[in-house]
């Protein structure tokens, strides 16, 4: 018998064959058939690929299909949690409603003895798994990351012996809920995430976790409860962690709320050579840090909320020839008492060769940077002033993000002029500075310019209508600006948002010949757009957000020929599209959201502005999809 298969392709609204048994939906579109899958009988898989995140809403009729083996609703709002008739689906192998908004999952699940796969993943609200897990004996995937909210484990996973995936396990306090639930999943493989390591009673305990036997996992994140009401004492973290040492293979190694003040031989020795990224947070009693430069596979370090950590120096570095030979990003966060950065006495060897993303982050202690040459992604938050001036010595960084410093009215001397190999620049949340005086002449090569929550700029700094190579200025968070001056001609992104004062956008904009992007929201006394937007040949995707005192676009929107998506949120007041929006031929995307008037207006087939946008081929309204083909 030849197996019918149908493919919803995008734009396209074919009939659904009743004989059909495989079916597959690249976008939303499956919303539109949710009513017509009801007359398919013999239907074995359904699978969307919803990737843009839009999670509209979806009701469909799980028990009208039991014959289902595949089901795949990645991304979708559902309506409720997964109805109990799921467990009729007795044929189901593979299930997958990642992404979803899902808060627990159906007892009658558990009855599902033929199903493999069963994708979790990210869904953040979901804190319930049905109490009859362990039944299902033929899961070989089912993955829990980024199931944030999930509370507990049922109780007897580690009776699931085929499993190969299974991305999160949550230690608990009762018996079947033990870490020693493990024991047994020993081909479980990629990322595993144990969490509430608190509840681990010693050492024997968490040797029942069987770890090192565990080949095939690449990724390991071992985490205590951070909140000073979990109490466990410090030798009991010691022995806890010292039991879970992984396999050798391990790439990737998080350890977060460890209460212990050593670390244990297993990380001393370097025993993990294969490590590629490793995570400390939030380790308050640990002084010395383990040997991490002898890693020569390591690529990527994060420390942050080492609380007694005093210096960087010899011991981290280890004693190879070549501290840290692989290592491109490093992460200091939080570092409350890190007085000292030692690179001088390393007697000749060079250090961090790779190291090309450096962030530094609140280390109130730390006064100076070493300079690395090979560093070109640079970023200084909430440090001292002294050592936001050595970011003057990285005189071939590309980028650098600059955040915090609310005591600063202008930036230090000389700070961004010998920056001629600068890109992109990012100076965010700096309540008191006034101006950026003439710190931007050198700046050549800047090709991105992003000025966030800066309360006290009142106009964009001078000289950047000179930035010839500017491609993307983002103003955000400005609320005593209250128009733009001359705009940069080589702008292909122009983001304005939050910017409560502002009451027009320049007339400059009829410069921007190669602007593809523009993006208004927050703006809320800006009245309407400026009829020099019809200059904007270029113009791509137009976004008009939470500005209640536009009451109308002008007509000069016809001339936007190039113009492909329209996004319009929260303007209250805006009481109808423009008639000259017809004739913007290449406009395949509106979507609207909040705008209570331009809703009643662009209802399908009956209101009033519904003629001039009815050629564009997907129209969504409040989430929900009213058009999404050719006309």
């Amino acid at each position: 018998m030849i197996e019918e298969c149908c493919s919803i392709e995008k734009n396209r609204r074919p009939r659904i064959p009743k004989t059909v048994r495989h079916m597959s939906f690249p976008d939303e579109s499956l919303c539109y058939y949710d009513m017509d899958l009801v007359k398919v009988q013999s239907l074995r898989s359904l699978i969307s690929f919803h990737v843009k995140y839009w999670r509209t809403t979806l009701s469909f009729k799980v028990s009208s299909h039991n014959k289902l083996r595949t089901l795949g609703l990645s991304n979708f709002r559902l309506k409720k949690n997964l109805t109990e008739l799921i467990g009729n689906l007795k044929h189901l192998r593979y299930l997958d409603v990642s992404c979803s908004l899902i808060q627990k999952l159906p007892e009658s699940i558990s009855s599902l003895q033929n199903l493999q796969t069963l994708d979790l993943s990210y869904c953040d609200e979901l804190y319930m798994l049905p109490k009859k897990m362990k039944d299902m004996k033929s899961l070989i995937y089912l993955d829990l990351t980024g199931c944030e909210a999930l509370q507990c484990m049922p109780s007897g996973m580690g009776q699931l012996g085929c499993l190969r995936k299974l991305g999160m396990f949550i230690v608990g306090k009762e018996v079947g809920h033990h870490i020693g639930e493990l024991q047994r999943l020993n081909y479980i493989g990629g990322e595993l995430s144990i969490k509430d390591l608190h509840n681990v009673q010693g050492l024997a305990d968490a040797q029942n976790a069987n770890l090192a036997r565990k080949t095939n996992l690449q990724s390991l994140s071992l985490s205590w409860r951070e909140d000073n009401s979990s109490k466990f004492s410090e030798a009991n973290s010691e022995d806890v962690l010292c039991a879970l040492e992984p396999h050798s293979n391990m790439k990737k190694l998080q350890i977060s709320g460890y209460r212990g003040s050593k670390f244990p031989d297993w990380m001393l020795e370097s025993r993990l050579p294969n490590l590629v990224e490793i995570s400390l947070q939030s380790c308050m009693n640990c002084e010395h840090l383990p040997p991490f430069g002898k890693l020569r596979f390591l690529k990527h370090l994060q420390l942050r909320r080492m609380d007694t950590v005093k210096c960087i120096g010899s011991e981290m570095y280890g004693d190879g020839e070549n501290p840290f030979p692989s290592l491109e990003r490093l992460t200091l966060g939080e570092m409350m008492n890190l007085e000292d950065w030692e690179t001088n006495s390393m007697g000749g060897r060079e250090i961090f060769t790779c190291l090309h993303e450096l962030k530094i982050e609140k280390c109130p202690k730390l006064v100076e940077l070493p300079i690395i040459p090979s560093v070109k992604y640079l970023t200084i938050k909430d440090c001292t002033v002294t050592l936001l001036s050595s970011a003057v010595n990285f005189t071939s960084i590309t980028s650098i993000q600059i955040e915090g410093f609310d005591e600063l009215a202008v930036l230090p001397d000389g700070l961004l002029q010998n920056h001629t190999c600068l890109q992109k620049l990012t100076i965010k949340t700096m309540r008191s500075l006034r101006s950026l005086s003439n710190q931007l002449n050198n700046l050549s090569s800047l090709k991105s310019l992003r000025i966030i929550n800066c309360d006290e700029v009142e106009s964009l700094p001078e000289g950047v209508q000179n930035l010839n190579s500017l491609e993307m200025l983002e103003i955000c968070g400005m609320p005593k600006i209250i128009a733009l001056s001359v705009l940069p001609s080589s702008l292909a992104t122009l983001l304005i948002q939050n910017c409560e004062e502002l009451t027009s956008v320049s007339e400059g904009l009829q410069y921007l010949t190669t602007l593809k992007d523009l993006g208004l929201g927050g703006c809320v006394k800006l009245n309407s757009l400026p009829k020099s937007i019809r200059h904007l040949n270029s113009l791509q995707s137009l976004s008009i957000t939470d500005c209640p005192g536009v009451s109308c676009l002008p007509n000069q929107i016809r001339h936007l020929t190039s113009l492909s998506r329209m996004y319009i949120r929260g303007c209250s007041n805006l009481m109808s599209l423009p008639e000259e929006i017809r004739n913007l031929e290449m406009l395949r995307e509106l979507e609207i959201r909040g705008c209570p008037n331009l809703e009643r207006r662009c209802k399908k087939e009956k209101g009033k502005d519904w003629p001039n946008i009815a050629h564009i081929r997907t129209i969504i309204i409040n989430n929900q999809v009213i058009q999404s083909s050719e006309t």
